[in-house]
């Protein structure tokens, strides 16, 4: 279970990572910068694809539970405020034509995501604790399903060479 939890706090470190970058604003940033925030998405998918592993084989006492569920606040928290702020920077990035790229990061990390949310769902215990891990999955989702509606007709750098993962936090 420590590996699981040591997962969930990497996800909430990487995300914050993110969020801290990202919310100067699209106008401020480089299509350098743009590009550094997808490798960092990877990055996210990865710790998250790693945490569906070593979760599968595990099962949670009702405390351990308590614990996970605090850091998916977190990370759920999180993960609405990078959708919306990718919402409401579209504009911006529509006239640095990364829009597509923007669009085919987040329908990605859906795929994922919805593994990892699946397996934390799965593995909570009856009741309360997996009542609020299913609240907060449809939180996500929903934030994703928002922004992919706003980024709909997106193109443009869907073609940027991110590089891999950015595992520099």
């Amino acid at each position: 279970m420590d590996k699981v939890l040591k997962d969930l706090t990497d996800i909430e470190r990487k995300l914050s990572k993110i969020d801290k970058i990202s919310s100067k604003g699209a106008s401020s940033l480089t299509v350098k910068e743009i590009v550094k925030l997808s490798r960092k998405g990877s990055s996210v998918a990865s710790c998250m694809k790693k945490c569906v592993k070593n979760y599968e084989g595990v099962t949670p006492t009702d405390a351990q539970a308590k614990e996970v569920l605090a850091l998916l606040e977190k990370v759920a928290s999180v993960n609405e405020r990078q959708m919306k702020l990718a919402r409401d920077d579209k504009p911006a990035m529509d006239k640095m034509h990364v829009a597509g790229l923007v669009k085919k990061n987040i329908s990605k990390g859906q795929e994922t995501s919805g593994a990892f949310w699946g397996v934390v769902i799965e593995k909570s215990p009856e009741g309360a604790i997996k009542g609020e891990v299913k609240a907060l999955e449809e939180r996500v989702k929903r934030a994703a399903v928002e922004t992919l509606r706003v980024y709909g007709d997106a193109t443009g750098g869907e073609d940027q060479d991110i590089g891999g993962e950015d595992d520099s936090d």
